[in-house]
């Protein structure tokens, strides 16, 4: 068992455990109820943690973390549907649903 990662909030916490299950990568959530104990306990002690219960798993598991939390860049895109703009780190339209041209 190896931690893998802090966040910065449960739900972020959540949302990456969610990543790595679907990509059937065992890992485990912890200190998700303990914010309200800053101050008597180290933040890095309160921080939401992602341990990893298989080691063999970590360099995939890695790779993966990094592609969620990589920044998007690039300009803004109009969606060829409807017209909205749409910020580049979204590959659908939030008003119409349509996908990101390629």
């Amino acid at each position: 068992m190896k931690l893998l990662a802090r966040c910065d909030h449960a739900l972020q916490a959540a949302h990456l455990a969610n990543a790595l299950a679907a990509a059937g990568i065992r890992c485990e959530v912890r200190n998700t109820t303990l914010a309200g104990a800053i101050g008597d306990i180290p933040w890095l002690e309160c921080a939401p943690q992602l341990w990893l219960l298989d080691d063999l798993d970590e360099y995939r598991a890695r790779e993966i973390l990094a592609d969620l939390t990589r920044e998007v860049a690039g300009p803004p895109w109009r969606c060829a549907s409807c017209g909205e703009a749409i910020e580049p780190q979204f590959g659908a339209c939030w008003k119409c649903g349509a996908a990101r041209p390629a």
